[in-house]
């Protein structure tokens, strides 16, 4: 325990994206919660375009601080930033998060009323994201759970939604679990959410501390992110070889062999994936307001993502 008279640390780690955390931060600013009762620690995590110079010239009703390190991926600068904050509690953003007026009174009450949990925030499309076949994407997949339990409050809870773009946790918790492992520049949050979850720590969605996303990704991001997301899948395997994790390497074996010898195929030929694939996510992202053809697009966009996963996947494996 820190003593401090802080409720809440929010940390926010951020690389290369300047306008776009000052944005965050603003919302921030904005709270319901009193400003005398939490601070802001700000990691820069080797930031080249002059993020660090930027936040030193805001004018913070809060505790505001900034963390410079060179660039180690968001496992370490979330863990730097914990380990610097000066409240028991601990409040995990994105950097691209634009946070309703109550998220901090929510996450706060939460713990009040649920003791030492873990709550994950809800998180939603910023109204200026971008219209195109990525943003779709996040709809349909991250952004699912979060509407179908606006509809169905029961919506069940699974270990894979433990996202930390929106999410609190005590700090005695964090420094039990060794906070997340810095191998990871991916998976990192659903790897220490394992930890949590077989140390015995309750998950807890918390529907009214929202967020909203300011999703500026394309599909040539989604792609890069599939690759990197694979190597992650292929290292959270080699650590965790007892977990069976829906919708990751396991869901290899359940597909039928025609997809997988597909697959294969445009595995090891890009050129074949980019000229019977490709084309389609063109079409979705100029066509995106006519909806067949957004839908062929996102599908397209999804098969590919997956090729680009296992190219990940294989990557490590034969490294």
């Amino acid at each position: 325990m820190t003593g401090s008279a802080l409720d809440v640390s929010v940390v926010v780690p951020t690389y290369n994206r300047r306008e776009i955390v000052i944005r965050s931060l603003e919302t921030l600013f904005s709270q319901d919660f009193s400003s005398s009762r939490f601070e802001i620690v700000v990691v820069v995590d080797g930031s080249s375009d002059g993020t660090a110079v930027a936040l030193q010239a805001l004018a913070p009703v809060c505790g505001f601080r900034v963390i410079e390190q060179e660039n180690r991926g968001p496992a370490a600068a979330r863990n730097t930033g914990y380990r610097a904050a000066k409240s028991d509690l601990i409040l995990f953003l994105d950097d691209d998060m634009q946070c309703d007026a109550g998220l901090l009174s929510a996450h706060f009450r939460a713990h009040q009323k649920l003791g030492p949990v873990a709550a994950f925030g809800a998180l939603f499309p910023s109204s200026d994201s971008k219209a195109n076949l990525a943003s779709e994407c996040f709809k349909r997949e991250i952004g699912a759970f979060h509407a179908r339990h606006l509809i169905d409050p029961e919506t069940r809870w699974k270990v894979t939604d433990c996202v930390f773009s929106n999410a609190s946790i005590p700090r005695e918790i964090l420094v039990k679990a060794g906070g997340f492992d810095e191998q990871f520049r991916m998976r990192e949050d659903l790897e220490l959410g394992i930890r949590l979850r077989e140390s015995g720590v309750r998950m807890e969605y918390v529907k009214d501390a929202i967020a909203y996303q300011h999703y500026s990704k394309n599909s040539s991001d989604l792609l890069a992110d599939a690759r990197a997301f694979g190597t992650a899948d292929a290292l959270f395997e080699r650590k965790h070889p007892e977990q069976m994790i829906e919708g990751h390497l396991h869901w290899l074996e359940n597909d039928s062999g025609w997809k997988n010898g597909m697959r294969e195929l445009m595995v090891s030929s890009p050129l074949l994936e980019k000229c019977v694939l490709a084309p389609w996510c063109t079409l979705g992202d100029q066509f995106f307001g006519f909806p067949p053809i957004r839908s062929v697009g996102v599908r397209a966009l999804q098969i590919r993502r997956r090729i680009h996963w296992l190219r990940g996947v294989r990557g490590f494996m034969n490294s």
